[in-house]
């Protein structure tokens, strides 16, 4: 397989646990995404022979997603601005079938940068919860 450039990846949000998608238009940025990361737990002994830390994995934090684009103020968009602090399904769906990024997450802000000389911009994030599926 060729490598593949990002264009045409999706942001879709989901109010029904998956059953029907809205994809977010204009999206021009989406922020680094994936399963996750585990916290470091130190467990180490006084009576560690060897003097050396010692480690077991702790819970994973899926963190958090960001995204930006163009402000249309058509009805994906302006729908943004109404779940601030709402529990969806969020889906980001890569180009040419290589993969399907999944995960619940609320939306944690949401804002519009109108710029004087320029478009006008969006941006918001994603406060994600619980673990992230990644299909092909």
């Amino acid at each position: 397989m060729s490598e593949r450039i990002g264009h045409g990846t999706l942001l879709a949000v989901s109010a029904d646990a998956g059953v029907t998608w809205s994809t977010i238009a204009r999206i021009e940025t989406i922020g680094e995404f994936g399963m996750g990361e585990v916290d470091d737990v130190e467990v180490t002994t006084h009576d560690a022979v060897d003097r050396v830390k010692r480690y077991v994995a702790g819970l994973a934090d899926a963190g958090e997603l960001e995204f930006s684009g163009v402000w249309i103020a058509d009805a994906t968009q302006r729908s943004l601005a109404g779940i601030t602090a709402l529990m969806r399904e969020w889906r980001i769906t890569l180009p040419g079938g290589l993969g399907v990024w999944r995960v619940a997450g609320y939306l944690k802000n949401f804002n519009i940068n109108p710029q004087r000389e320029d478009r006008i911009e969006f941006s918001a994030s994603l406060k994600l919860s619980g673990a992230p599926t990644l299909t092909w």
